[in-house]
């Protein structure tokens, strides 16, 4: 089958699947009819905070057109595409749309300019006149590992769902964390493309770029299961670095060749995966119709009962995510207030030494504070950065245990539909994690009020030993005051990163019981609802049409299967 003929067949199956699916599968399936009619493929580029995600992005159109900063920058998905008139494209929740200009994009996309959302934005969009874009693409920024806002949560989960291939961005520092690996092996699992970046590798010497990388492509191999490359680049200075413009061509020689074919293989895996929920819906309904008295009812209440068993396993998975997380959070506490001690009778002590050897007032309150400043900021960032390795592991193994749950329900649901049933159901999951990990966010600051720079003034005209006595003794006061505070805010931003991955595992719990058990749960009840033979007669028919529609949308996909193109250990990672 010629690709015309792929198509044609892609776009029937996408307007059956319309017709028989609910309003939220519907907006996805109008989703991939877009991107199809445009020959457009959508690539997220994914990775945790400050890897330099929209700076790639930048690099790739040849254009400052993201914000980027020295802090998280991006707040919400942003899709950049190809459009002859330049623009900024805002969609709002109520459903109005609003164009803008591309020098107010920084006013939507960041939490500076649109802080909490406050705008209640659903999309933004920037059409762009760059060449690359020009190849069949819509490129997707996203928050730094999806966002610690709650309100971003939700839609970064969403994006990730309809993205058809990748680029995944690491740096070299911090290295490769354990969240950071399993976001990937969820990237590399739905993307059907997918390339890894170590960005910022100018900052390393030869030796040390060596290893980064190889311990970069040790770990990525592992989490996608075979071996990849990783290239190392300066997105910063764009195609003018050799790593750089190399991936740029790989990069367009992929949209140029292989684009076509991996539209249409995602296209027809996220349809695949709407075919077979429905079918077990139908499949389910029919087997209710033919089980109405004797043995063969009391089969069909046992199943009931045993997918309520299952759908109540809920609340289990929702009061396990809310004890770790009341575990976690303990240990944090305890763990900063054990910091907020031990660094700043440490850090004292090496204050006290330092400044004993300055003679003047004002060289205490200048080099001793800077002095003071410097070891905080040193030992609270170490501290921060422990903890949140600690938080990523934690909430990483959690996830796993979760995600391992319910595919243990979900096999429980197809054993008892075979035993008791004789249905072979599919009940097909979302794939990968169930979250992505909340971006942390954290700035240190030391700035003085008005009225201690008047005090220092003071200090610092004091005459001889007086003046360096207050000074030191202030240095230390302010020492013993500073390092807590920067500790205790530090633990804030981890406490408030911690609840917001709570309630998005459990938003994301719901959602996983939503999509497979529940649904069931809703066949079973609209089957059983038809309690006349009437009823059922009627209700049969239109299931069997609904069965037949199915199956017949499930044939022209395999018959529609494009040629796999095999890849070797220096291509992207690519689906088998």
């Amino acid at each position: 089958m010629d690709a015309m003929d792929r198509r044609a067949v892609l776009f029937g199956v996408l307007d059956g699947l319309a017709e028989l699916a609910d309003p939220g599968d519907r907006e996805r399936i109008d989703g991939l009819r877009e991107r199809l009619a445009a020959d457009r493929i959508r690539v997220l580029v994914a990775g945790e905070a400050k890897r330099g995600k929209s700076t790639v992005v930048n690099a790739l159109v040849g254009r400052a057109v993201l914000p980027t900063g020295v802090t998280p920058v991006t707040a919400m998905a942003t899709v950049v595409r190809h459009g002859r008139r330049e623009r900024v494209i805002a969609r709002y929740a109520d459903g109005r749309t609003e164009e803008r200009g591309l020098d107010e994009l920084a006013d939507l996309v960041t939490e500076r300019g649109n802080p909490g959302n406050r705008l209640r934005l659903a999309s933004v969009t920037v059409d762009l006149d760059a060449g690359l874009l020009n190849h069949g693409v819509e490129i997707v920024d996203t928050p730094g590992t999806g966002s610690v806002y709650e309100h971003n949560t939700a839609e970064a989960e969403r994006v990730l769902e309809t993205m058809d291939a990748a680029v995944f961005v690491l740096t070299a520092d911090p290295p490769l964390s354990a969240a950071e690996r399993a976001l990937l092996e969820r990237v590399a699992e739905s993307s059907v493309t997918t390339f890894i970046l170590l960005n910022k590798a100018d900052r390393l010497s030869g030796a040390e770029r060596e290893e980064a990388l190889a311990f970069a492509a040790e770990h990525t191999s592992r989490a996608v299961g075979r071996d990849i490359a990783v290239r190392p680049v300066c997105a910063r200075a764009g195609t003018g670095d050799p790593g750089f413009a190399a991936f740029a061509r790989d990069f367009t020689d992929y949209l140029s060749g292989g684009r076509a074919g991996d539209l249409e293989e995602s296209v027809a895996r996220q349809a695949q995966r709407l075919i077979d929920r429905l079918t077990d819906e139908v499949s389910l309904q029919r087997r209710v119709l033919d089980m109405r008295g004797g043995e063969a009812a009391r089969r069909l209440e046992t199943f009931r009962e045993r997918l309520d068993v299952v759908a109540a396993r809920r609340r289990d998975a929702v009061d396990l995510v809310e004890a770790e997380s009341r575990r976690l959070l303990a240990a944090l506490n305890d763990q900063a207030d054990k910091a907020a001690r031990g660094l700043t009778s440490r850090i004292t002590n090496r204050i006290a030494t330092a400044v004993g050897e300055l003679s003047k007032p004002d060289e205490v309150e200048r080099e001793g504070r800077d002095h003071v400043v410097d070891l905080t900021r040193t030992a609270v960032e170490t501290w921060r950065d422990q903890r949140r390795r600690s938080l990523e592991e934690g909430l990483s193994d959690l996830d796993a245990r979760l995600v391992a749950m319910l595919d243990r329900e979900l096999a429980v649901v197809r054993d008892d539909a075979a035993e008791l049933l004789d249905l072979d159901l599919a009940v097909p999951a979302e794939e990968g994690r169930l979250i992505e990990d909340p971006r942390f966010f954290y700035v240190f600051t030391d700035n003085a009020g008005q009225t201690e720079l008047l005090a220092g003034a003071i200090r610092r005209h004091l005459p001889g030993e007086l003046g360096r006595r207050r000074a030191r003794e202030h240095l230390l006061r302010e020492t013993a005051e500073l390092v807590p505070k920067q500790v205790g805010r530090a633990r804030a931003d981890l406490q408030y990163r911690l609840a917001e991955a709570t309630r998005a595992l459990v938003r994301a719990i719901d959602h996983r019981y939503a999509t497979t058990v529940d649904r069931l749960v809703s066949a079973l009840g609209a089957a059983t609802a038809a309690t006349e033979d009437t009823q059922a007669r009627t209700r049969r028919r239109e299931l069997d049409e609904r069965a037949a529609v199915l199956s017949d949308l499930g044939s022209r996909l395999t018959s529609a299967a494009a040629p796999k193109v095999t890849a070797h250990s220096r291509e992207p990672v690519r689906r088998s």
